[in-house]
């Protein structure tokens, strides 16, 4: 994982700073921002 301290979602454009929780599993903050973006990505037709 060095140099590199970040997680990132491209499609998102989440960034998390801690790898360590989210190798731990929390991914929650991964879920809800992609859940978002599938709610925007339906809702625009795309």
């Amino acid at each position: 994982m060095q140099p590199f301290q970040l997680v990132k979602d491209l499609r998102t454009g989440v960034e998390i700073g801690n790898i360590q929780a989210v190798l731990d599993g929390d991914f929650s903050p991964l879920v809800e921002a992609f859940l978002r973006w599938r709610r925007e990505q339906k809702e625009t037709g795309e």
